[in-house]
Formats: structure tokens, C-alpha cells, sequence
């Protein structure tokens, strides 16, 4: 009897410390303020801080447990008045990190913000197990993914917990997240080092045969007037990746939006994301108080998709950004007075590199413009395409008279453009192994041009150049162009250079003798003539060599 009664005392010792190690989760983190102002005039950064002093109240989620809150040891963390399902809590360091053990997986804990942010509240999860660190789901915080229940909170206190930690993986898994549908709204705020993964990068009503024509994890957009996501100063190294952010109003509504405002944000990196139903799928601009300087850095977009986005795909309006478009689709919708349905504007970037991307409207709905500038540095676009669009691309369409100079190339490689590519203000332009329209181009004469291998439908065998007629860079001042021969139904344009060449060594005219000149040569045609007499028009035979130039029609040996 004696074992048998200290075998269940062990038994029971350990039941019990079973049951109180199950409770006692440990909670830590900081006073973290999760906003982007727009209303600042200094640096006022996405992730801020509240004092030490602030007060921070637990409140209990369930309310079928004791609230057994206390204080980690050794932390100088402060915790007061347990009573009533809630707790006071204040930070014992300099740093603003508090930590606190309770027998619940999650607490909302709540305090004041500053001045552009209002009031703070979270819900705050217990550490993980060093197994899952880094790697969160998004359900974990209390989102649903119904349709339904506004997952605003959830969203906004899983970012807030990933910052705490400097960053991680916040999972979506199939569902669909709404956001904005109750209250107050402000946008989510994705602070640095975080990455947003969901399932895939198809976006709903995509021409497969599939059942659910859904995007299996979308986060969509309630409301008017309001962005989603936002991006503020001071953030680095953001990742969106096999997602779709879906808006159900068009009107003044953004994806993301990135703020330039004092101090630099970079690296910004969209992965198989889906922008669908916006005003603006992907917004980024610096505030109008700041200098517009050295503001967002770094943005790359790849084999993204910017679906039905009323204003356009992609906008940006702020200095010495570097932009890559890879991979990425456009389908626009078809322009109206009260919608631009540009692919991408940028009116002020640094770089921007375009490659292996499309898009357009329809036939009988065409889009907008697919490349709109105001003022870039250099524009690299490569193997690239558009079609049934208002515009291919327009350069300074404001006609800005402060817009535009030479020391930056646009330049198109391998790519087919038949919609209108209009210039507006001087510009280099140079092009290399293109397929244009017969009338693509609408260029006044302050651009430079610099042509090669490029096709301008004077091949009467090129797909739907027929009866075309020889048109190529409207009134713009070609400084070099590579030709086509006479083929077809169009006559080529010979090779010619600008007036604004110099060369560096002596040039060398073709050889050709007296009995050989050519006839029907266009005036200013030259050669060396080597049997030629100098000083005889039209020229002569039996000297020793002169050089012959067509003059009035016939050659003539100077």
C-alpha cells in the first residue's frame, strides 16, 4: 500500500506540474508604435516607440480561465492591478522591453501612441517554440479568413509581433482576408525584414479551367479612399510574395503605398503578388513637405500581375528610385475621361529597368498608356511588349518645360510597340533590334535618335505592314540610324548619320572608277573616284583621283 500511495503522489506531482508549465506562456515584446504619418515635418518613422513610463493594459481574451498574470523574473517589468480581466504593465528598461507569464495563448494589450498614431492596441501571442521562430501564421493572431469577420486587428498585431522580433515569415493560408470592413480605419504597416508569403501568384478570374476561380489567398480591401498595405520611412528589405490584394472599390483605393519622407526606405521586393481592382496596385511618393530626395530605393517587381487597376499598375512620384519590372502582366481596363488605366507612371524615378513584361487592354476597351514619364534618369526597357493600349509610351505628357535632357538614355532593346510612342521634351532615344508600326512614333525635334537593326514596317513581308507608308521618328533628330533595303511593298531608309557626328580618325570613301559611277545617286552621295580628273563637273576622266559628289544630279569631281 505504502508504494502504491507514493507511486500516485509522483504520479500526481507530475500531473500538476504538467498543468502549471502548460499555463505559464511567456509573453515579451515592446511599446511599438506601427504607423506611417503623412502629416510630419522631421523624421517620424514607421516603427516608433512609447516611453518606459507608458502604462500597457492586459486585457484577458478568455474569460473561462483565472488571469494569472506576473512578471518574468529578472526582466524589472512591472506588473500591477490584476483584477477584473485586466492588468497594468510598465516596462522596467531604458529600451521599452516588457515581458510577462500567463496561462493564456494570447492577450490584447493596449496603450497610448503618439501623436500622429492615436491609441495602440494588439493581440500579443506567447513565444513560440525555437522550432516555429521566425515562421507565423497569421491565424495564430485571431484572423478568420472567412469573408467575412474583419481581420484587421489580427493582420495588424501579427506585423506588430514581427517587428518585436526583427522581422520574419507571416503565412497566409487559404482564405480570404478582409480588411477595413468595420470602424476607424488605418493601413496596415509592414515594418522592415518581414515577409508576407501566401499560396500563389494567380489572380481570381484567370482563364484556367479550374473550379474555384479565386486567388486561394487574397487579402481584399473594404471601404474607399484608403490603402491597404503601407510602407513609411526608415524600412528595409519588405517581401510580398504569392499573394493577391484585391480591392472591391476602385475609388481612391491603394494596394501599397510607400511614403518618402525624411530618411531613406529600401529594398522592397514583390514576388507572384496580384494588385487587382485599385485605383493604384503598387503607389509609392514622397510627401509634399519633404525635399523629394533620396527617398525609396530598390523596388523590385517580379512575374507580378496588376489586373483592372483603374489609375494605373504601378505610380511613383519620388527622386532616385531603382525600379526592376520583370516577368510581370498588365491587363488594363479600357481608358475613360475619369480613368487613366496606365500600366505604369512614373513621373520621377532615378532607374528603372523593364524586361520580359506585357500587357494591354482589348481590342474594342483599349487601356491607357503602358510606359507614362514625366522626368526619369536612365529607362532600360528589354523584350518587352504591348498591344491594344492608347499609348505604348509617353514622355512628358504634362509638357513640363523643365522636363527632359540628354544625359540619360530611354532605351528599347528587342522588343514590339505598334501603339503611339509619343516624346514631348528633348530626350535620348535609342533603339536596338525593335518591331514599330509604320506611324508608332510622334517625336518633336529635341529628340535624338539612335537606331539599329530596328524593323519601321518598310518590309512589305513584315506581319501587318502592307501598303504602309515610310514614316519613323516624327520631327525628331536622328543622329543614327541603320536602314532597310528595298523589300517589298515599301521602300527602305538607307543608313545615315546626324549632323552632330564627329570623327576621330579620317574617314575612308569607297573606291570607285569614272566608267563605274553610279547613276540616279540622291545629292550629297560620295566617293573616291581614283581615275577621275579634280575640279571638272560633271566629272572626267584620265587624272590621278579625286573625290565625286552628286551635284544637281550628275557627279561632279572636286
Amino acid at each position: 500500500m505504502k508504494s502504491i500511495r507514493i507511486a500516485s503522489a509522483i504520479v500526481f506531482a507530475v500531473s500538476l506540474a504538467g498543468a502549471v508549465f502548460a499555463q505559464q506562456n511567456k509573453f515579451e515584446g515592446y511599446n511599438i508604435i506601427l504607423d506611417v504619418p503623412e502629416t510630419q515635418t522631421a523624421a517620424a518613422c514607421a516603427l516608433r516607440y512609447s516611453p518606459p513610463t507608458t502604462n500597457v493594459t492586459i486585457a484577458d481574451l478568455d474569460t473561462s480561465t483565472p488571469m494569472q498574470i506576473r512578471s518574468c523574473a529578472g526582466t524589472g517589468t512591472n506588473v500591477s492591478s490584476v483584477a477584473n480581466g485586466q492588468a497594468t504593465l510598465r516596462s522596467g528598461s531604458a529600451n521599452t522591453y516588457w515581458c510577462f507569464e500567463g496561462e493564456d495563448e494570447s492577450y490584447r494589450v493596449s496603450f497610448a501612441g503618439d501623436q500622429y498614431s492615436g491609441p495602440v492596441s494588439y493581440i500579443w501571442r506567447a513565444v513560440p517554440e525555437r522550432s516555429e521562430s521566425g515562421f507565423y501564421n497569421v491565424r495564430d493572431f485571431g484572423a478568420k479568413g472567412d469573408g467575412m469577420t474583419d481581420d484587421t486587428l489580427a493582420i495588424r498585431s501579427a506585423l506588430a509581433f514581427l517587428a518585436s522580433r526583427n522581422g520574419g515569415v507571416l503565412k497566409f493560408p487559404e482564405g480570404d482576408y478582409v480588411v477595413g470592413a468595420t470602424g476607424s480605419y488605418r493601413p496596415l504597416v509592414i515594418p522592415s525584414g518581414v515577409t508576407i508569403e501566401g499560396i500563389s501568384g494567380i489572380h481570381s478570374g484567370a482563364s484556367t479551367n479550374n473550379m474555384k476561380r479565386e486567388n486561394p489567398s487574397r487579402i481584399r480591401l473594404k471601404g474607399t479612399n484608403r490603402a491597404l498595405f503601407r510602407i513609411g520611412e526608415c524600412t528595409e528589405a519588405v517581401v510580398l510574395k504569392d499573394i493577391e490584394l484585391i480591392s472591391d472599390s476602385p475609388v481612391g483605393t491603394y494596394g501599397i503605398e510607400a511614403l518618402g519622407a525624411y530618411l531613406s526606405t529600401q529594398s522592397i521586393s514583390l514576388e507572384r503578388v496580384v494588385f487587382h481592382s485599385f485605383y493604384r496596385g503598387f503607389s509609392v511618393y514622397g510627401l509634399p513637405q519633404t525635399s523629394l530626395n533620396w527617398q525609396v530605393d530598390y523596388v523590385k517587381v517580379k512575374e507580378c500581375r496588376f489586373i483592372f487597376n483603374a489609375d494605373a499598375g504601378i505610380h511613383t512620384n519620388v527622386r532616385n528610385s531603382n525600379w526592376r519590372v520583370e516577368g510581370s502582366l498588365f491587363i488594363n481596363p479600357a481608358r475613360t475621361s475619369s480613368r487613366a488605366a496606365d500600366s505604369m507612371n512614373f513621373e520621377r524615378v532615378g532607374a528603372v529597368l523593364i524586361e520580359d513584361t506585357f500587357g494591354g487592354g482589348f481590342p474594342s476597351a483599349l487601356g491607357g498608356t503602358f510606359i507614362k514619364m514625366l522626368d526619369t534618369g536612365p529607362l532600360t526597357v528589354i523584350g518587352s511588349e504591348t498591344e491594344a493600349m492608347t499609348e505604348s509610351f509617353v514622355y512628358n505628357a504634362e509638357e513640363n518645360p523643365l522636363a527632359g535632357d540628354y544625359s540619360y538614355p530611354i532605351t528599347f532593346v528587342n522588343s514590339v510597340f505598334g501603339d503611339p510612342i509619343v516624346f514631348k521634351a528633348r530626350r535620348t532615344f535609342v533603339s536596338t533590334g525593335s518591331l514599330y508600326g509604320p506611324d508608332t512614333f510622334r517625336a518633336d525635334p529635341r529628340v535624338r535618335v539612335y537606331s539599329t537593326g530596328d524593323r519601321f514596317c518598310y518590309d512589305g513581308n513584315i506581319l501587318a505592314c502592307r501598303g504602309a507608308t515610310k514614316e519613323n521618328f516624327g520631327n525628331a533628330s536622328v543622329m543614327f540610324i541603320t536602314g532597310q533595303p528595298s523589300e517589298g511593298q515599301v521602300q527602305g531608309h538607307p543608313t545615315y548619320f546626324g549632323t552632330d557626328v564627329e570623327f576621330g580618325q579620317p574617314v575612308k570613301m569607297p573606291s570607285v572608277p569614272f566608267r563605274s559611277l553610279p547613276r540616279d545617286k540622291g545629292a550629297g552621295s560620295m566617293v573616291f573616284c581614283p581615275d577621275c580628273r579634280r575640279d571638272t563637273e560633271p566629272c572626267q576622266g584620265g587624272g590621278s583621283g579625286a573625290p565625286a559628289m552628286v551635284v544637281n544630279g550628275r557627279w561632279s569631281c572636286l
